[in-house]
Order: C-alpha cells, then sequence, then structure tokens
C-alpha cells in the first residue's frame, strides 16, 4: 500500500470514530496528532475540527485579541497547509468544565511555539479558550472564564436547561441568580 493511500486511511479512521463514545480529551488528542508536520489540506481535518469546536467558540489570545470559529479554522487551515507540527500535548482537567491544554507548535525547524490554553467546555466541545502563561494567567484565565460563564447561563436561563458535559447547572429548572 502507498504512503498516500495509508495517510488516507488513517485519516478515515480518524474521522469515522463515533464522537458519542470519544471523550473530550481524546477528541483532543485527536485533532493535534492531524498535525504530523506533513502538508493538509484542511477540507480532510474539518470534520474532525468542527466536532471539536462549538459553534459559538470564540478564543482570547495572551495579547487580547479574540477570534471566532472561522478565524481560528482560517489559521488551522494555514498551519496545516505548511505542514506544522504539534508535539508533547498535556492534558489536565481543572473542573468539570474547564481543562488545560499545552502543546508545542512546531512551524518549521527554527519555530517552535508553546502554547497554553485554558478551555471551557460545553457539550464535549471547546466553548471558549483564553492563551494563558504561567500560574498567573491561569489563575487570571480561570475567574474571567467563571465570570463569562456565569454570564452564559445567565442568558440561558429562558431555555430552562443548562448542560455542560452531560451535567445539568443548579440554575436550570427556573431557578435565578441574584
Amino acid at each position: 500500500m502507498s504512503t498516500a493511500a495509508t495517510r488516507h486511511q488513517q485519516l478515515l479512521s480518524l474521522t469515522t470514530t463515533k464522537a458519542t463514545t470519544q471523550t473530550f480529551e481524546g477528541k483532543v488528542r485527536q485533532y493535534a496528532a492531524l498535525f504530523d508536520g506533513t502538508k493538509k489540506d484542511f477540507s480532510e481535518v474539518e470534520a474532525i475540527f468542527d466536532d471539536l469546536h462549538h459553534d459559538d467558540f470564540m478564543v482570547t489570545l495572551s495579547n487580547g485579541e479574540e477570534l471566532d470559529k472561522e478565524t481560528r479554522k482560517e489559521l488551522d487551515k494555514q498551519r496545516l497547509a505548511a505542514g506544522a507540527k504539534i508535539t508533547n500535548v498535556a492534558y489536565t482537567r481543572i473542573d468539570y468544565n474547564k481543562a488545560l491544554i499545552e502543546f508545542c507548535v512546531e512551524e518549521s525547524e527554527d519555530k517552535n511555539v508553546i502554547v497554553q490554553n485554558l478551555v471551557t467546555i460545553k457539550d464535549k466541545k471547546i466553548i471558549e479558550a483564553r492563551q494563558v502563561d504561567r500560574l498567573a494567567g491561569i489563575i487570571k484565565a480561570c475567574w474571567l472564564s467563571d465570570y463569562h460563564s456565569l454570564r452564559r447561563v445567565q442568558s440561558y436561563q429562558h431555555e430552562g436547561k443548562v448542560i455542560f458535559e452531560g451535567k445539568t447547572s443548579p440554575f436550570a429548572d427556573g431557578n435565578k441568580v441574584h
């Protein structure tokens, strides 16, 4: 079997994995594994990207710039086309709907970037990510993320139930935050 056919089979097996049986951490590691240093067309991995990122996804970079899902998709599209490689993925669950994800992006032989993202999880997808630096950045990002999560919960109260990672919010069923 040729290398291209083998690679196609690997990608096919990655995209056909059932999302319902896969953990959030598994989805993160699966997406990171796609950045293996070989150039790829984004259309090959778009379904996996969409399965990992919520429709309301927003990322805040360390400089304060915010990117939505489509902008993040374009950034990853460029990285895949350039043959970027993601290594050393570390996943730490912090709370029922928060995780710290750290990894190294090797964009070229002389350019490596270590990235730390504090992510908020909703329905086994990333709804919010904050790029952080060291412990102080993680603490600040947790506080900001909790503040925005509370505001998001308040705005969803009219729907009756708010569910994060399969757990019903205490604010569901008419309970109000005063």
